[in-house]
C-alpha cells in the first residue's frame, strides 16, 4: 500500500527542560528503538545539536553553542567549521571555552533550525539571536537576510524548512517577548506571541503568516507543498497551516502529542 507522504511527519519530543508543566504528562510516550542509532561526539567545548541538515553527498551539518555550523566529513576528517556569523571571528569571546555558552550566545549567536536548498546548495540558518541567515555551498561567513517582520524584530528564531521548488524559507519566531535564553518564561507565563513567517527568496521579503502563537517551534513543508506542519512545544501539539487550495491561510490542529515537540521533519 502506498504511504501518504503529505501527512507523515517525524516530531522530536523534548521533555527534560519542561517538567515544570504538565499538560502532556498524562499521556504515554512510546519508547524509541535506538538499535540503529549512531553517536557522533561533538568537538570539546561546544554543545548542541539543535537541528540537522544533509546534502545528499554524505555531508551532515548542525549548529552548535558557539554560533557556528559544523560539517561532519566522516570519521577521518571529523567535524570542521562550515559557517559562522560575523561576530565569531571578530570577537575572541565567541571562540573561548572559559565562558559558558549561555552567557555569550546573545553576542555570538545560536544556530537552531538549518535547512539546505538543494538546487543551489545554499544553507539557510535560523539563528535565535542573529536572525535568518544563509551561506553558499562552500560555507564561510553567513549573510543575514532578515532580522524583523512587519517592524517587529525577531526575538527567538527557531524552526526552519525550505520549499525545494522555490527556495522560499518558512520559519518560526518562538516569542516576540522572550529570547532563547529565557525560553522557560514562555511556558511559565503562557506566552503566545510567537509567529510563523515566510522568506521569499525572489523578493527577499519576509511575510508574517500567523501571529499570537504559543511557542511555535519546528516547521516542515508537506511533500505536495500545500501546507506546513508546525510543532508547538506547548501545548504539546502540531498544527497545519494551509498554503494553497480552498483552505489557504487556515490554521488547524494536526495532532495532539504525548510530549513537548521540538523539530518536525517530513518522513521521506
Amino acid at each position: 500500500m502506498a504511504r501518504d507522504f503529505t501527512a507523515t511527519f517525524l516530531l522530536l519530543l523534548s521533555v527534560a527542560s519542561l517538567l515544570v508543566i504538565s499538560p502532556c504528562a498524562a499521556q504515554q510516550i512510546k519508547t524509541t528503538d535506538t538499535r540503529w542509532s549512531y553517536h557522533l561526539p561533538l568537538p570539546d567545548g561546544v554543545s548542541g545539536a539543535e537541528s540537522l541538515a544533509f546534502d545528499g553527498k554524505d555531508g551532515l551539518y548542525t549548529g552548535v553553542s558557539d554560533g557556528r555550523v559544523l560539517k561532519w566529513g566522516g570519521s577521518a576528517a571529523g567535524w570542521t567549521t562550515f559557517a559562522y556569523n560575523a561576530n565569531y571571528r571578530k570577537i575572541p569571546l565567541c571562540s573561548s571555552s572559559e565562558v559558558p555558552p549561555e552567557e555569550r550566545e546573545s553576542i555570538c549567536g545560536r544556530p537552531l533550525g538549518i535547512r539546505l536548498f538543494r538546487k543551489t546548495g545554499e544553507l539557510y540558518i535560523a539563528d535565535a539571536y542573529k536572525g535568518l541567515m544563509k551561506v553558499g555551498p562552500d560555507g564561510g561567513e553567513a549573510q543575514v537576510v532578515a532580522t524583523e517582520a512587519d517592524g517587529v524584530p525577531f526575538h527567538f528564531l527557531n524552526g526552519l524548512d525550505v520549499d525545494q521548488a522555490t527556495g522560499d524559507a518558512y520559519f518560526t519566531d518562538s516569542s516576540s517577548t522572550y529570547t532563547r535564553r529565557f525560553n522557560g518564561e514562555i511556558t511559565m507565563n503562557a506566552d503566545a506571541t510567537g509567529r510563523l513567517l515566510k522568506y521569499d527568496a525572489r523578493t527577499r521579503r519576509v511575510t508574517v503568516l500567523k501571529t499570537d502563537l504559543p511557542y511555535p517551534n519546528g516547521v516542515a513543508v508537506s511533500r505536495d507543498r500545500t501546507h506546513l506542519v508546525v510543532a508547538h512545544t506547548v501545548p504539546c501539539q502540531a498544527f497545519r497551516y494551509w498554503l494553497r487550495g480552498t483552505k489557504a491561510g487556515e490554521y488547524e490542529l494536526f495532532a495532539d502529542l504525548p510530549g513537548y515537540p521540538d523539530n518536525v521533519r517530513r518522513d521521506t
